[in-house]
């Protein structure tokens, strides 16, 4: 071949792979944006439902119905390979408008597999007061009973099974999943406050249009139906109809609630990593009043290790979560068990969001790029602690890499295990935790026999923002009515009924 051919053919591939390569970058430049526009999507919705978005009053509805996806047993998956579904009663089945009655005690079974079920909207109905038991699911060992309608959907991940009835009665469901009906009824009504408000921020944030449905019944949003309703939920519920936290502006709050606080409750801008103050969920201090009264103690700075640590250990004060069993822990894991798993940990973290989980340069500087392995896990150092104590930030020194992991949830992911036994009050132990109790602790080192180990040594249960549901409850035992407690952990919200909102 000439030297003059050869050329043609060389200056030929040249332009096809410049051309290629243009293509290939309009494509992934196309493909950036829409990752970027679907994450500020995200971003967006998270800010609404940790309450930084305002929900404007005039869009909610008077008689609210809320539409629920049912999870599988265990809550492990939204997709159920099968759905069966029968009631005491008889109940009817319309698929596409059609209708057909059943007589009590008979079920109808969906399987995902049936492809032929793609597209119909079926439509599950019982008798007048009766409700519908899902056969194929379990709740704390029990087939779960849900009133008004379940609609099943075919998708190509699996089923989907959405519970459809009025707000009101969801509640009914949530309370006692969420809070012992044992409870005093006024910390009952302060929760039912608390979880009528933050369903209607979730039915309005979108969170689950793609699935036709507002929320699901696990803790992503808030748990329903994990333990039946009782006399005293139903109450509880009718006692607070329609009354919601609102803002000054007179728009719905997210109300935040979580198990047990470390003795502090942390701001919500610092548990959701949000760009500007949450206004009704400052950190806050939870010394007792008669303890505030003897000590004149209104407030602590706990950003210090030194001043957290002295804080973890002992108090002068009481504070209301003070006797909780989840007011103190503690956990230890060895080096080989962490090493063996956070990489994994991590990465899970950062496929959520790369922006939360960093990587050192060589400048020493930290940057979101794809994560390598970490290696053994030399050290864990506590990055930024906040104000109340929470831990936001934390920096993984490995023998390969460095990685800092940023927000509450995130840190508590990564450091979790579900094999670690978890020490709590009065010596007992718990197991089966993925996640750590709570990011309100600190780090010892507890090696020994020649094995490298870290103890992290914390108080407290949840995400630390809103309102603890022990401390409400101790709160109620002292005497404090539902709308005292919910002024106390909700700074400057007030207490509206739905219905007049929109006045």
């Amino acid at each position: 071949m000439s030297k003059a051919r050869k050329k043609q053919i060389g200056i030929l591939i040249g332009l096809v792979v410049m051309v290629l390569g243009c293509l290939l970058a309009d494509v992934g430049k196309k493909e950036w944006k829409q990752k970027k526009a679907e994450k500020l999507s995200e971003e967006k919705k998270a800010q609404k439902q940790a309450g930084n978005i305002s929900l404007k009053a005039e869009k909610i509805p008077d008689a609210m119905k809320v539409r629920v996806l049912l999870m599988t047993t265990g809550f492990t998956s939204l997709f159920h390979e099968e759905v069966k579904i029968t009631s005491s009663e008889s109940f009817t089945v319309t698929v596409d408008g059609k209708a057909k009655n059943y007589p009590a005690k008979k079920t109808v079974t969906y399987q995902a597999s049936d492809k032929s079920n793609k597209g119909k909207k079926i439509i599950i109905k019982p008798s007048k007061g009766a409700k519908l038991k899902v056969l194929s699911m379990k709740r704390k060992d029990i087939n779960p009973s849900y009133r008004h309608t379940l609609q099943v959907t075919w998708n190509k991940e699996g089923l989907l099974l959405t519970n459809k009835l009025p707000l009101e009665e969801y509640l009914y469901a949530v309370i006692p999943s969420e809070l012992a009906t044992s409870s005093k009824m006024e910390a009952l009504k302060a929760q039912a406050v608390c979880a009528r408000s933050y369903a209607c921020c979730q039915i309005q944030s979108g969170r689950y249009d793609k699935y036709h449905a507002d929320l699901d019944d696990s803790t992503s949003c808030q748990v329903y139906n994990n333990v039946p309703e009782d006399k005293r939920s139903r109450k509880a519920v009718k006692e607070t109809k329609g009354i919601v936290l609102t803002d000054k502006k007179g728009n719905v709050v997210t109300a935040y609630y979580y198990s047990t606080s470390w003795g502090c409750s942390a701001s919500g801008q610092d548990v959701w990593n949000t760009k500007s103050k949450i206004s009704y969920l400052p950190e806050k201090l939870q010394i007792t009043e008669k303890s505030q009264k003897k000590t004149g103690i209104k407030s602590v700075d706990l950003s210090s290790e030194d001043a957290f640590r002295k804080f973890i250990y002992k108090t002068s004060f009481d504070t209301y979560d003070s006797e909780a069993v989840w007011y103190r822990w503690n956990m230890t894991v060895s080096q080989k068990a962490l090493s063996a798993r956070v990489d994994w940990l991590l990465a899970k973290c950062y496929v959520v969001d790369p922006d939360l989980v960093l990587t050192q340069t060589k400048t020493g500087r930290y940057r979101s790029r794809p994560l390598k392995p970490l290696g053994t896990v030399k050290k864990i150092r506590v990055e930024k602690r906040e104000k109340s104590g929470l831990i936001s930030e934390i920096v993984l020194v490995g023998k390969e890499n460095v990685v800092k992991v940023c927000t509450q949830d995130n840190i508590r992911r990564v450091l979790g295990s579900s094999s670690e036994t978890i020490y709590y009050k009065h010596g007992e132990l718990k197991t089966s935790m993925s996640l750590l109790p709570s990011a309100a602790f600190y780090i010892a080192d507890a090696s020994a026999d020649n094995e490298t180990a870290f103890q992290f040594i914390g108080g407290g249960f949840g995400h630390g923002a809103g309102m603890s549901q022990y401390g409400a409850c101790e709160m109620a035992n002292l005497g404090k009515n539902y709308k005292e407690i919910l002024k106390y952990y909700f700074t400057g919200a007030k207490l509206k009924k739905l219905s007049t909102l929109s006045e």
